[in-house]
């Protein structure tokens, strides 16, 4: 015979802990990529700024155009915008609002980081990472409707 408590699978928060930690890592991962985009050295002279972001996306508008089949308009757009595309999603998926349609978005640029990177002679970044992280956020997805610790959440316990 069998319990019919033993055939729940998880417990009362487990799918909400679990959105949340999935949800908090994708955020941050943008974030911090995004972030990374305006950084420029190492250790005690590292600087953050609007100048250096020109400064790291050209050589890397300039490594897609040498290296792949994509046009170099294509490249230089991708370069000049994904910076302050990846910090807003990322932001956007960690508070949790609207958290369907920011983990939608957040797929969506890890897509087209993916396709960049596949782009390249040596693609084996696709798999290992980009992959990885789309997994992430379609297990996400998966457990969107646990929505406790979202911002989504916060409001609609407000309204009832």
């Amino acid at each position: 015979m069998s319990d019919s408590s033993s055939s729940k699978c998880c417990g009362s928060l487990s799918y909400d802990f679990a959105h949340l930690l999935l949800r908090l890592w994708v955020g941050m991962r943008l974030f911090m990529a995004g972030l990374d985009k305006f950084r420029w050295g190492n250790g005690p002279t590292v600087s953050f700024g609007l100048d250096n972001y020109s400064k790291k996306t050209g050589p890397l508008a300039k490594l897609m155009t040498d290296n792949s089949f994509m046009p170099e308009w294509a490249c230089n757009a991708f370069a000049a915008t994904i910076g302050y595309i990846l910090i807003p999603v990322g932001i956007w998926v960690a508070v949790g609002i609207f958290t369907e349609f920011g983990l939608l978005a957040a797929g969506l640029v890890f897509l087209s980081l993916g396709l960049g990177l596949a782009a390249l002679p040596d693609d084996t970044e696709v798999v290992s990472n980009i992959g990885l992280s789309i997994l992430i956020v379609a297990a996400a997805l998966v457990t969107s409707k646990a929505k406790t610790f979202s911002l989504d959440g916060f409001l609609a316990r407000k309204k009832a």
